[in-house]
């Protein structure tokens, strides 16, 4: 055998390579000379925020003049139920070098879309060269949240809840948060469950925890019938120290075997150092058994759809209890299955991180509300700059904004004084982005914050609050006008005053040319502050305006005039446009 041959042999029968693939051609396409500006973010990390049912105006914008033949669409899965169903809606030209389109989103959920272009009046479409655009799409009962949590150990049996929510809801409160209603353990902490799956028997008005589920639904049923959303709070992390998952499945906490009885406690930060919590365990989802770790995962996914299933029945919430403690993991896992099952659910997360890994991972889990701290901000200075923190970043994150929490001191704690209750939820409610509440007992002005560890009986409430009326008119203000309701339109007018933050909401609707909320935080003194609204009402006086917490009507002679506060006091104004304004 030659040579040639014996190569040949080696090579022909036996020898099959995979195919090679075609290498498309892809050139990088510019569908015009000139630059192109967009009103929206592109890339996942950039993503920006639309509400379900809602107009989202999209515009694209040439530096120069577009050929007359130019036209642009919109590919995107913002109406595709599965998310993976690309539609095309037109861009209309508005003018020379505007495209302008306007699409409802029908899903909530993240979402993706793109443009595409053509020079030649549809005949050929070029992709856009950015990347795509990424929106998560709120559920409408995030928009304008006014969030009021109970405490359920301190407010009788479910039945007193169902009478309460219409206490709750004269208020103007659209939405209650119940602090976890599971089985207390050994502390009677509600964050410290003995059962994930049962309601306290304390909170039972026939006290059988067989019947507990049961008595529940009559309080969604009640809740769905007042149109008030209910939020369940998940605690995902830990478990109670006695917990039946605790003493049945061991395996399934973190060990320590420097612990008496070999399980880690659950830990916490302070400012001196790492705090451990002795009635907490940690629930293990780094097992390393594969077979183990899959159990947990699926206990603890049950877990919260099982709680999320009552938040849907009345278009509500679930909150995150200490996600940032949480194996990341198990949530890219457990919020897919979330949003599959319950897409209509809102997540309201306690999550405090760095920008970036927010901005990662609240499109990932789709987080609607992150919780706001204003209440960490004491003096004006620094809650000036929060504030402003929260709109630099409304673009892509919606906060939410209470007062104090169940976690905080109360306001007169806080602040001083019952009275800084005025100031503080105005500024809560109106100088965010349209996402407040409140913890049980500040409409009576407390003086202390109401403990929630322990059985207790159920707490007194006086027939009128002292600042239950005051929130009332607040929360209309929020709710009747959607210039609160949105970010980045805050413009501070308060010159860096030390004691009173003043700033301009402008609207974007018809019905105003904007609000001046202005709070003195001085718990002590009137102030008196000088405010320029020129820049957004012009130069020319008379201006007239409504006060709508004491609905009075008042004019300045000019666009530059002042102000004084009482101690602890408000004002909210609202300018009217000229026709308006005659009538």
């Amino acid at each position: 055998m030659s040579h040639k041959s014996a190569a040949t042999s080696i090579l022909a029968p036996g020898f099959h390579h995979r195919r090679i693939p075609v290498l498309p051609e892809r050139p990088r396409v510019h569908p015009t000379d000139c630059q192109v500006i967009r009103s929206y973010p592109v890339g996942r990390e950039r993503f920006s925020r639309a509400c379900q049912g809602e107009v989202l105006t999209l515009s694209i914008a040439a530096a120069s003049p577009l050929p007359g033949n130019s036209r642009a669409k919109l590919l995107s899965t913002l109406n595709s139920k599965g998310g993976n169903h690309w539609d095309e809606v037109p861009f209309e030209r508005t003018d020379e070098r505007t495209f302008v389109c306007r699409v409802t989103p029908g899903h909530p959920g993240l979402h993706s879309f793109r443009a595409e272009f053509s020079l030649d009046q549809g005949a050929t479409w070029l992709s856009d060269t950015v990347s795509d655009a990424w929106v998560l799409v709120d559920p409408p009962q995030v928009d304008g949240l006014r969030l009021y949590s109970l405490i359920p150990t301190v407010s009788g049996t479910i039945a007193d809840w169902k009478e309460d929510l219409k206490r709750i809801r004269a208020m103007g409160f659209n939405a209650v948060h119940l602090l976890p209603i599971t089985t207390l353990d050994t502390s009677q902490s509600p964050y410290s469950a003995r059962d994930l799956f049962e309601v306290d028997p304390s909170y039972l008005v026939r006290k059988s925890p067989t019947e507990g589920l049961q008595e529940l639904e009559t309080f969604v049923e009640e809740a769905r019938s007042l149109g008030i959303g209910l939020c369940f709070d998940l605690v995902l992390n830990h478990i109670g120290i006695d917990s039946t998952m605790a003493r049945r499945a061991p395996d399934w906490i973190v060990p320590d075997q420097n612990e008496p009885n070999g399980l880690q406690r659950a830990r916490y930060r302070t400012d001196q150092g790492w705090s451990k919590w002795n009635d907490l365990v940690l629930i293990n989802y780094e097992h390393p058994s594969e077979a183990v770790r899959s159990e947990i995962w699926a206990y603890m996914t049950d877990y919260a759809l099982f709680w999320a299933k009552c938040a849907n029945d009345t278009g509500g919430f679930v909150r995150f209890d200490n996600l940032h403690s949480s194996n990341v993991d198990f949530f890219n896992s457990m919020t897919a299955m979330l949003h599959r099952e319950y897409p209509k659910v809102a997540i309201l997360a306690e999550y405090f991180t760095d920008d970036r890994t927010l901005l990662r991972t609240g499109s990932l889990w789709g987080l609607n509300l992150v919780l706001a701290t204003p209440w960490n901000n004491k003096f004006v200075p620094q809650l000036r700059d929060y504030l402003k923190y929260v709109h630099s970043l409304s673009e892509h994150v919606r906060y939410f904004m209470p007062i104090t929490s169940p976690d905080s001191g109360a306001p007169a704690e806080e602040f001083g004084t019952p009275d800084s209750t005025v100031p503080r939820y105005v500024a809560a409610a109106l100088l965010g982005t349209g996402a407040t509440g409140m913890p049980q007992g500040v409409e009576s002005g407390e003086s202390a914050r109401i403990n929630f560890i322990g059985r207790k009986s159920k707490m007194a409430e006086p027939a009128e609050p002292r600042f239950a009326r005051f929130i009332g008119q607040v929360n209309a203000i929020l709710a009747d006008h959607p210039a609160f309701r949105h970010g980045g339109n805050c413009r501070f007018v308060d010159d860096a005053h030390p004691a009173v933050i003043a700033a301009f909401r402008q609207d974007t609707g018809t019905e105003a040319l904007g609000f001046l909320v202005v709070c003195n935080f001085d718990t002590r003194s009137p102030q008196r502050i000088t405010i320029d609204l020129t820049p957004f009402l012009g130069s020319d006086g008379p201006i007239s305006c409504l006060e709508l917490l004491s609905n009075e009507t008042q004019t300045f002679s000019h666009p530059r005039f002042e102000l004084q506060l009482a101690p602890c006091a408000a004002q909210v104004l609202k300018f009217l446009r000229n026709a308006e304004r005659k009538t």
